[in-house]
């Protein structure tokens, strides 16, 4: 048991001085880019949505759940299918947050890695789709609204409260788990466990992309595994498969897909993924055939004690009030309405789901309760069109 809680520790002291770099930087390009900024130059067809849509979806510290909600308003701003998939492709693969822990964890390698590949999975799905479905590509026009200016104060403001307080409440829980994970697998597998029955790639590859697909892992917490059975002899390329295909899929977002874009661009989803995912993994171990589990943890010698154990203090700090707020649950208000949301899962949609809610003319109160997965709402509003705001940002509502 001790050894355990004592890979843990380490686990977290490697984590906790780039995890805070990046959450700090997700919250610069929260304040000064922002959602509204994306969906404006996401517009139009062809193969520049394709590339551009990568290419913003690549830093945006967005898990495969919250990615729900912004796929779902791209499109219902005006971006095509094509865009539509490369953007939800390339942003729960990586963000800047999850760069900055793989480098940290796995070296330099590993962190150019995983952003080139999800910036070829990016554009080789949405060129799929492009040409797939170029026939059936429906675009809506939409008269983009400016956005209300705030001062250089308020960006600063935003982004801590996003950086420190919103993305800690939807990262927290699963990295904690990624990092538990990893340091029991650190502790308890022997030391060659990976190499001895995880060796032959026939059997490495199938069985890390069975294990990643459905079950969910955010792009943060499945470094901490694949470090964890990279000590243990496991190949780099089986690493970096599960770390793409984990984060890019999820039961939740592959239902989303086949529901609202189709069952074909659903297969095309599915199938690039894996490609990608074996592809980049393959590559990788043509370029790093072998790989050393002590120099892994050796290499974090360099970073100072000191920054590394105040980080983690701080880092548990903000996690454990993240993971003691979402625990609150609202009290029961008399609201003219309520309806249960299944899918909604994290502070980033609570978000998405209250501020399209305020929009509705007649609104008077919105109450959000995350942990029962209840909205309530009263005002002058029919019901239907309360039902139809929140179906159009990408989630299911049961009366």
């Amino acid at each position: 048991m001790f050894g355990i809680i004592s890979e843990i520790w380490n686990f977290l002291l490697i984590v906790s001085p780039w995890l805070l770099l990046g959450l700090l930087i997700a919250g610069l390009i929260h304040s000064f880019i922002g959602e509204s900024f994306i969906k404006e130059h996401l517009g139009g067809s062809g193969f520049a949505s394709v590339v551009k849509a990568t290419l913003f979806g690549i830093p945006l510290p967005v898990c495969s759940c919250s990615i729900i909600p912004i796929a779902a308003g791209l499109r219902k701003d005006g971006a095509s299918k094509a865009a539509t998939m490369s953007f939800l492709v390339s942003t729960p693969t990586t963000g800047v947050d999850s760069i900055f822990i793989t480098y940290g964890m796995l070296g330099g390698v590993f962190a150019i890695a995983r952003p080139l590949s999800a910036l070829i999975g990016g554009i080789l799905i949405g060129v799929i789709v492009y040409l797939t479905e170029k026939n059936n590509q429906t675009r809506l026009i939409v008269e983009h609204k400016k956005h209300p200016h705030l001062s250089f104060l308020d960006r600063i403001k935003s982004t801590f409260v996003y950086g420190f307080s919103v993305l800690p409440q939807d990262l927290s829980k699963t990295l904690l788990l990624g990092i538990t994970v990893g340091g029991a697998l650190s502790a308890l597998l022997p030391m060659d466990f990976a190499s001895e029955y995880l060796s032959n790639p026939l059997i490495a590859y199938p069985l890390m992309i069975v294990v990643s697909i459905p079950i969910y892992v955010c792009a943060v917490g499945s470094v901490p595994i694949a470090a964890a059975l990279l000590m243990k002899g496991l190949v780099p390329g089986a690493a970096l498969a599960f770390m793409i295909a984990g984060p890019a899929t999820n039961t939740i977002t592959m239902g989303f897909v086949a529901k609202k874009l189709g069952k074909k661009v659903f297969a095309i989803y599915l199938v690039s993924i894996i490609i990608v995912a074996v592809g980049g993994g393959l590559i990788m171990d043509m370029f790093l055939p072998t790989w050393s589990g002590q120099e892994l943890m050796q290499r974090h010698d360099e970073t100072s004690a000191f920054l590394k154990f105040f980080s983690t203090i701080l880092l548990l700090a903000i996690m454990g009030y993240s993971l003691f707020s979402k625990q609150k649950k609202i009290k029961n208000v008399d609201m003219e309405y309520s309806f249960h949301v299944p899918d909604m899962t994290c502070k980033h949609c609570q978000l998405t789901i209250e501020n399209s809610l305020k929009k509705l003319p007649g609104i008077e109160n919105v109450v959000i309760s995350l942990a029962d997965k209840t909205v309530s709402v009263d005002g002058e509003v029919d019901k239907n069109s309360i039902i139809k705001q929140i179906e159009d940002v990408g989630y299911t509502v049961e009366k």
